[in-house]
Order: structure tokens, then C-alpha cells, then sequence
């Protein structure tokens, strides 16, 4: 049987225990599913570690090509060289907490590692999320690397940082969707298996897509919740 996963989200969180889940199929999508004017997303991406420059690379590509069909164009930043205040759509920091590295030869896994993890989240204050998000690393490493470990270098770390930019993408979602609600399946779906973040293909449905599309810039959410603070509401 293989081994799959649950992704609840209360409160911004994303916690991540087995079960059994439906292998729901994602359709490929077109890059240029919503054309029309293009939003810019500023990452500033922070770590506690050292990443591999392949894992890094590859994270940062998937991001782009998960968030492109949307219109929406990701700028990454190093917030200790780039503190600038371009203007853009939106923004947000995403925090690689522990040591993103795939676990390698030298660490074994007998059998799967039990959960719950929780692997990634962002914070919610007066009802809005906000723009920092966070990946825990070790319990993705805990997560995937039964799967992993017998990989040839190159491989895990293509993979592994595959799979990092997939959660990355799903809590940018939350973000910039300002919205708690998960898709059927893909992406922005509920629960994630080993299999959907170590597949090939792993997308946003058209839905979650026209979501991103049509989201409000970050200025008018903001505006939204001081009026809603300020309504008592």
C-alpha cells in the first residue's frame, strides 16, 4: 500500500499525519491559461541552512511555473543584500526552517516514519494571512525520505527541491488567495501523498488558478481588514 498523507489547514496551518486518500488526476494546464496584465510576487527567501544550489534552483523553478498560468510573475530576493522597496503586487517572506537537505545514504529508513508533521504554515491575524511562510524541513525529510534515500544524489536533490517549491506554492495560495479553503485536488488540495509530491506532474486545477488570478492586490486586503477591524467586524 503506498504511503500517503493527510494535509489539514486550521488557523493558516498545515499539519500532515497518514491516511488513506484518493489519487484524484490534476490537469496539465496551458502557461498561458489567463493572459492579461502580469502581477509581480517578491519572495524574499530566508534558511537556516545552507541549500544545494541544484535543490534551490529547482525549488525557485517550480514556484514560477506553478504560479506563471496564473499571470503571476515571482521575483526572488535575498533579504540581506536586497532590502529595496520596488513596487509590486505582492510580496511575501518564506522562512526554510532546519536543514533542507534530502536525508542521504548515510541515513536509513527501515520503514516509513510516522506522523503527524507539520510541514508547512502561515500566520493569520484579524483575518487576514499573512505574508510569511514557513517549511519545515526536517519533518518533510522525515515525510519523504523513506522514498529517497536510495537515490543517486543529483536525483534527491532535483526531487527534493521539487517537492519544497509544491509546498511553497500551496501556502503562496492561502496568501495571495487571502483564503483558507482548499481545492478538490492539486496543489491547493487538502492532502498531499508521497507519490503527488515526488510526481512529475503536480499542478493548480484551473479553479485554484482563476482564484490566484482574480485575487485582490495586497494593498486592497489590507484595506479590507483595518475597515473590518475598525467595523468590530
Amino acid at each position: 500500500m503506498p504511503r500517503v498523507a493527510h494535509i489539514f489547514a486550521l488557523a493558516g496551518v498545515l499539519i500532515v499525519s497518514p491516511c488513506l486518500c484518493r489519487a484524484d488526476s490534476v490537469p496539465t494546464h496551458n502557461a498561458e491559461s489567463f493572459p492579461g496584465r502580469e502581477k509581480t510576487l517578491v519572495i524574499f527567501l530566508t534558511a537556516d541552512a545552507v541549500i544545494s544550489a541544484a535543490a534551490s534552483l529547482e525549488l525557485k523553478r517550480e514556484v514560477s511555473y506553478l504560479l506563471r498560468p496564473a499571470a503571476i510573475r515571482v521575483d526572488w530576493r535575498d533579504p540581506a543584500v536586497d532590502r529595496g522597496g520596488l513596487e509590486n503586487d505582492y510580496s511575501a517572506v518564506v522562512h526554510l526552517r532546519g536543514s533542507c537537505r534530502p536525508a542521504g545514504v548515510s541515513t536509513r529508513f527501515e520503514h516509513a516514519v510516522s506522523g503527524p508533521f507539520s510541514l508547512a504554515w502561515s500566520p493569520v491575524a484579524d483575518g487576514v494571512i499573512l505574508p510569511f511562510g514557513e517549511i519545515d524541513c526536517a519533518a518533510l525529510n522525515a515525510f519523504l525520505g523513506p522514498s529517497l534515500w536510495k537515490e543517486p544524489d543529483k536525483v534527491r536533490e532535483f526531487v527534493y527541491g521539487r517537492a519544497v517549491g509544491r509546498l511553497m506554492a500551496h501556502e503562496l495560495y492561502h496568501m495571495i488567495g487571502q483564503t483558507r479553503v482548499h481545492a478538490r485536488s492539486g496543489i491547493a488540495e487538502s492532502d498531499f501523498t508521497v507519490a503527488e509530491l515526488l510526481s512529475d506532474h503536480f499542478e493548480f486545477t484551473e479553479s485554484a488558478l482563476a482564484e490566484l488570478y482574480t485575487s485582490p492586490e495586497a494593498g486592497e486586503y489590507t484595506a479590507r481588514a483595518n475597515s473590518d477591524e475598525a467595523g468590530g467586524k
